[in-house]
Order: structure tokens, then sequence, then C-alpha cells
């Protein structure tokens, strides 16, 4: 925590900000005198820009705001660049003794005081560990959390303001105020995002198509970050590639085995496996936190703002992409509403017939093989449903704001990228893909192992053979299963089934068992998983003999 301001600080950066927004007010004014557009999300964006600081981010936070704002504003906020001059090796030192203990050149076999980024918030060198491992190292810049505090508590007395004035229009800014607080508490902590990538990259060990860099937590405190570093061109990179026609640099890129429809597709279904299996993902899918890592895996980079679903509002945004991935315009209406909160005076019949109205501007006719086409892009599909939100009454959980702008942000990018990726086929494939391994996870839980166990028992303790006839009775009509399974008048005869029926018990419980994925070692190593096959070979063997005998008169 850093040293509280002076009032007179407060006046000072309370003449700085009305400088820059009178200055950006005036120049819009002077263009649409001039009859020139007036340009106001870059003004926007530009006065941030200058402000620097926490207004960059609240401008970042800002470009969230999808259901409040035009479009063409999130989208200019969204590109927010950090213009500020890299702090000093000497501060860099301070910041490592009062963490740390050491300077860097102790801590480090290499260490290169020239940062590779510069932010408002903290910047990035390159570094080696004493094994030689290369990593990036991010150190926060000295005496960012008093600016953000003064900065927020400005803010909030600004809000105030709104509120007692009832300037209806700008009510909006509450929420991203209020974010922007509960950020500055959380992420002005790198450990906090150090968490957030661990958490990532565990959840991604087995996903072949995504790679999060590893922390390295004895090098980790609140304002030093250090994770390893992903060599490769970012997207941003490949983009400007492709404006300023850098054959070489294109040309090595597919030496490397880049294909942008492909990488495009591990974007999205990164993204889709992350929101739906764990709940927990990358929210800030911009192309500059995208790398491009050899045979079109996605590298990534950034983790100040990572999304978090509960398992309720998984389950709607299964339901809802699923829903648009298929063209079902009533389950459109139902998914979408399942996401807002719905005012008393909202129109829901208007609602369901206006989305059935865009539904049919969305799609390609006719439909091939029961598979639907994007006529439009996904952007636009979720900027009509929010539009149409806020036209009808309703208002969209704050909770889903953050999947739905990630979404728009992977469209965009697979727009860029490969616009011919047929997205509504991605999207449908991997929910689908999500629900079958549910379903599969049910059916081979331990849980359901046991319930059909217990079913078999009873029915192998009666014999096969008295199972057969009772489906059969059944099937007719003539008796309930249960008094089909007569006593065996043999009393040997009786035990002697009754102790092939245990043996045959005995197996399918293991074999339950292994299919349930107790044997999971099995699938890690070759040997074990040469062993584990022959070993359920011959329980299979074993059971169709035991069948067999039991069957026999």
């Amino acid at each position: 925590m850093g040293t509280p301001y002076s009032y007179f600080s407060y006046l000072r950066r309370i003449w700085q900000i009305m400088t820059v927004l009178l200055g950006a007010v005036f120049t819009w004014a002077s263009r649409r005198v001039r009859g020139q557009p007036g340009g106001g999300p870059d003004l926007l964006r530009l006065s941030l820009e200058r402000l620097s600081g926490s207004f960059v981010k609240f401008g970042q936070i800002l470009s969230l705001q999808i259901e409040s704002l035009p479009r063409e504003y999130c989208d200019s906020l969204l590109n927010l660049l950090d213009r500020v001059p890299p702090f000093p090796g000497r501060q860099v030192d301070e910041v490592f003794q009062g963490e740390l203990g050491a300077l860097p050149r102790d801590l480090y076999g290499e260490f290169d005081y020239q940062p590779v980024a510069s932010a408002s918030i903290g910047q990035v060198h390159r570094a080696r560990l004493k094994d030689g491992t290369e990593v990036a190292v991010k150190v926060q810049r000295p005496g960012v959390r008093p600016d953000f505090e003064r900065d927020i508590l400005l803010m909030q007395v600004t809000v105030w303001f709104i509120f007692w004035f009832r300037i209806r229009r700008l009510y909006f800014m509450r929420d991203p105020v209020r974010e922007l607080s509960s950020w500055t508490q959380d992420e002005l902590d790198y450990r906090r995002e150090a968490a957030f990538c661990g958490l990532l990259g565990d959840n991604a060990r087995h996903t072949p198509g995504e790679r999060v860099p590893k922390v390295f937590w004895d090098l980790t405190r609140t304002r030093v970050l250090t994770m390893e570093y992903l060599r490769g061109p970012s997207v941003s990179d490949y983009l400007r590639m492709v404006e300023r026609n850098d054959e070489a640099g294109l040309q090595a890129l597919r030496d490397a085995g880049f294909v942008p429809s492909v990488f495009s597709s591990n974007v999205i279904t990164n993204f889709l496996s992350d929101a739906f299996h764990f709940g927990v993902f990358h929210a800030d899918l911009h192309p500059a936190n995208l790398l491009i890592l050899p045979n079109n895996v996605v590298g990534y980079v950034d983790f100040g703002i990572v999304a978090v679903l509960t398992p309720e509002a998984r389950r709607k945004q299964i339901e809802l992409t699923l829903a648009y991935s298929s063209g079902d315009a009533e389950a459109i209406y139902n998914g979408f509403l399942n996401i807002c909160i719905v005012d008393e005076n909202a129109d829901l019949g208007g609602l369901r017939r206006r989305i059935e109205e865009l539904a049919t501007l969305w799609y390609r006719e006719p439909a091939l093989a029961g598979r639907v086409r994007f006529r439009v892009t996904v952007t636009q599909t979720m900027m009509d449903l929010l539009s149409v939100c806020q036209n009808y009454g309703v208002l969209v959980d704050r909770e889903m704001i953050k999947y739905i702008r990630s979404t728009i942000l992977a469209d965009g990018l697979v727009s860029r990228l490969a616009p011919d990726v047929d997205l509504a086929g991605v999207l449908r494939r991997v929910v689908e893909d999500y629900l079958a391994d549910e379903a599969r996870k049910r059916v081979l839980s331990r849980g359901a192992a046991l319930s059909l166990l217990t079913e078999l028992t009873i029915l192998a303790e009666s014999g096969p053979a008295a199972f057969l006839r009772a489906l059969n009775l059944f099937d007719r009509g003539q008796m309930p299963v249960h008094a089909a399974f007569d006593k065996v008048p043999d009393r040997s005869a009786r035990l002697r089934r009754q102790a092939y029926s245990a043996s045959l018990v005995w197996a399918l419980v293991v074999l339950a068992f292994v299919l349930a994925g107790d044997f999971r070692p099995w699938r890690q190593s070759p040997a074990l998983s040469l062993v584990g096959g022959g070993f359920v070979a011959l329980l299979s063997v074993w059971i169709l003999l035991l069948w067999r005998r039991l069957t026999v008169k």
C-alpha cells in the first residue's frame, strides 16, 4: 500500500482530467462544425490513453459494456495502448529488494534491464534462470497502487454525482467503477494473476492446441511475476506482417506449420472447452495476448482478465451456445432469457417475436444435412440479442458479459484470420463433444457401475437362462420380471449355479471399475497399457466361458 496523496494532488489530478476531457469535447465539436465525423470512439480512447494509469484499465473494462455502449466505442476501447515510458533499472532494483530481498543479478543467471514491453501498471523483462531456462519477468511500476486508489475515489465521486443529478444515460458507469475498485484490490497483486495462470495451465495439460506458461513461484511476489517465456509471434504481429506483405515472416510461419483456419479453430475450441469443462477461461482474447506457436498451438499471455463461471452459468451458456449454433429460434429465446434478469415491465412476447424475425436473417437457407451456417457473424447475432435485450426490458446477467465479450473477440479473430471457417460448425462440435463427454463420464462413473452391478447380481444369481426367459415372458405381457425367476428344485444344481454366478459377478465388478477409470495408470504407461489390455481380453474370454457354462443344461 502506497502513501496517501495530499489534497493538492487530488486537485491537480482533477485539473488534468478536466483539461483532457474538455480538449476532446472541443475537438469533437470543431469537427462537427466543419461537417466532418466527430470521431467520438477514437477521441475517448486517446483521452484515456493520455490520462494513463487506472483510466486505461477503466477503458478496458468499459469495452466489456457491450450491452450499454455502442459497439464502435467498445471496439475502440479494446485497442487501448499504453504509451508509457519504462521506469529505470534503479527502480527495478528497488522493487526486487522490497519483494525478494535481493537484486535481479543475484536471483537470475541473466537479466535484461531493457524491458520488452512497458505499460502503466508494469513492464516485462526477459531473463534466464540459473539453469538456463528463459523466462519473462513482470515488474510492477512503483507507486501504482496509490495512483489507482486516488483515481478510483474520484470516479466513485463522479458516479455519486451522476445518480444525484439523475443523469440516466450515464447510470451504466456504476458497474465498471465497482469492477475497477474490486480489480484494484486483487489484480495489483501479481500472485493472483500467477494463480490464474497456474490454474489455466493445469486445465490445459491434456489440450494439445493450448499452451499456458509455467509460473516460477519462488521468484513471484506481489509486485514481481516470473513465468516461462513463450517464443512465438503474437496474432498482432502476424496481422502486421499481412498488412506490410512481409513474405519472409509469413513463410517462416508457414514453415512452422501455421494454418490460419486451424489456429482459429483452436482458439474457439480452447475458449469454449475451458469455459464449459472448468468454468475458468482467459477473458481477454486480444490479438496481442495470443501467440502463434509451432503446429498451430495457441500460446496465452497476460492473465489480468480471467473469468469464472458458476456451474449454473456454465449450463446456461452451453444451452445458449448450442441453440444459436443450431439455428433454433425457440431455443435461442429460451436460452437467452435464462441469462437475463427480467424486469417486471418486460415484453416477453415482443422479445420472442423479434428473435424469430432476426433468426431468419442470421442463417443461410436451406440448411444442409440439418446443419446451419451463419449468414452474419456471431458478433452480429450477439449484438442483435443485446440490442433486443435493451428494447424489450430485460438485462443480461453481469456474470455472462465476459463470456459474451470473449465470444465476440474470438469471432473477430476468426473473421480476420480465416473468414471461411464455419464458426457455427466449430461451436456445435465443441458443445456436442462436451455433452458426449459428460454423458460418458456419468455412464462410466463409480455410482453408475455399482448400480448396474447390483442389478446384474440379482439376475446372475437366478441364472442367465432364467433372465432370458423372464425377458421373453415380460415382453409377451404374461408376468412381471421378478416372478419369472423360479427356484431351481435341485439343491446341488442350485449351489453350482450360484458359485458360477458369484464368479461372474466378481468378473463384472473388476471390468466395471476398469471402465470407470480406477486403472488410469494403465493409460499413462505403455507397459501397463499392454498388461491392462491383456487382462481385459482374458477377463472377457472368462466371462464368455462362464456364460456358456451357466447356460448349459
